[in-house]
């Protein structure tokens, strides 16, 4: 207890000032009121309704602010420079929204579902999340329990109880703003906290899932886009039969310290060339570019044909300090057209 003379610390026990021997005020009992708040004994972690009520009425507010800042910002746009807006304008503010509930939580008193049913998101140490981890958190919570309403939030309850993954890999805890500070930072410190290995598993299983939905989205992308031309694939059986030529092509390069500049000291022949699919290479010495010209009759009925048409490959150089040589050839051509090629071959090529 402070002095009120001379303001020396003394022990709550004491009746006069160990410095000063002035009497020390006698501390007045807490009001009943706040006896009554402590008596009731709020618990510090609330149950799993509450805190599904919270995540409705944020998500509610979420999606609700999404669509109000994407519509405003667009407005605003067309109205102050009078031209339409680009779509690059409604998605930040689209993100602003989706954003909310944890700019909330990390600046402001909460979001507004954890606020409505007396909730608050903490550290380990009961302090505010901060605006990464709060971030984090919530992109880890919303987007699978949109995608996968009731069935995700039965499997992580299954796996990481009631706290939820999202808490889990953030390091975070929802606790009653009404529950007695001091039990919140007993219970805490009493609450099981992720270990190392399980924080490593968790993250591999994030990457694993973003490799796996990389492929998936490569798959219906670019795949179905080869898959649309009948040409792509014979462009895709010509680019490999041509892989030895420019083999040829990077030996010849490396031991001469030049482009070959003809067929025969390429050591390339006519019939090796149409063996392959190909009806000529012209060869340019000054920058080693590859054309091949594609062999095969002419269309007589209209449907689309390679017969004619170009493969040409330009070489692309290591630099002097990591030894020279042609480091990879671009592919591409300037007569077929770029949904008829594979992706590999979609430079761009001069005729």
């Amino acid at each position: 207890m402070q002095c009120p003379q001379c303001n020396w610390q003394n022990p709550a026990s004491h009746t006069q000032c160990f410095s000063c021997r002035a009497p020390l005020p006698v501390p007045t009992a807490p009001p009943a009121a706040a006896k009554a708040t402590y008596a009731k004994a709020v618990p510090p972690f609330p149950g799993i309704w509450p805190r599904l009520m919270a995540s409705v009425v944020d998500a509610a507010t979420m999606i609700t602010a999404m669509f109000a800042f994407s519509s405003a910002a667009s407005l605003s746009y067309e109205a102050l420079l009078g031209q339409p807006r680009p779509g690059v304008v409604p998605l930040l503010a689209g993100l602003i929204g989706l954003l909310l509930p944890a700019l909330m939580d990390a600046w402001g008193a909460g979001s507004p579902g954890k606020r409505l049913f007396k909730q608050r998101v903490v550290t380990r140490s009961g302090q505010s999340p901060g605006l990464l981890r709060s971030l984090w958190r919530h992109l880890m919570k919303f987007p699978l329990n949109l995608a996968l309403p009731g069935l995700f939030h039965h499997i992580q309850q299954a796996i990481f109880g009631d706290r939820a993954m999202h808490n889990w890999a953030a390091g975070t805890y929802v606790v009653s703003s009404q529950a007695d500070p001091r039990a919140v930072l007993a219970a805490l410190g009493q609450a099981r906290s992720v270990t190392g290995f399980g924080k490593f598993l968790l993250f591999a299983a994030g990457a694993a899932v973003l490799v796996l939905g990389g492929f998936v989205l490569a798959a219906l992308t670019l795949g179905k886009q080869e898959a649309d031309s009948p040409l792509a694939a014979d462009v895709r059986r010509l680019d490999l039969v041509s892989d030895p030529v420019r083999m040829l092509a990077e030996n010849h390069y490396r031991s001469a310290g030049r482009y070959a500049a003809t067929l025969q000291e390429l050591g390339v022949t006519r019939e090796s060339l149409a063996a392959n699919g190909f009806s000529n290479l012209e060869l340019n010495p000054v920058n080693g570019v590859l054309r091949f010209t594609i062999a095969g009759p002419a269309s007589a009925d209209g449907e689309p044909t390679l017969a004619g048409k170009h493969l040409v490959y330009l070489p692309e150089l290591r630099t002097e300090r990591k030894g020279g040589g042609i480091r990879r050839w671009q592919c591409g051509s300037d007569d077929i057209a770029a949904t008829d090629r594979p992706y590999k071959c979609r430079h761009a090529a001069a005729p």
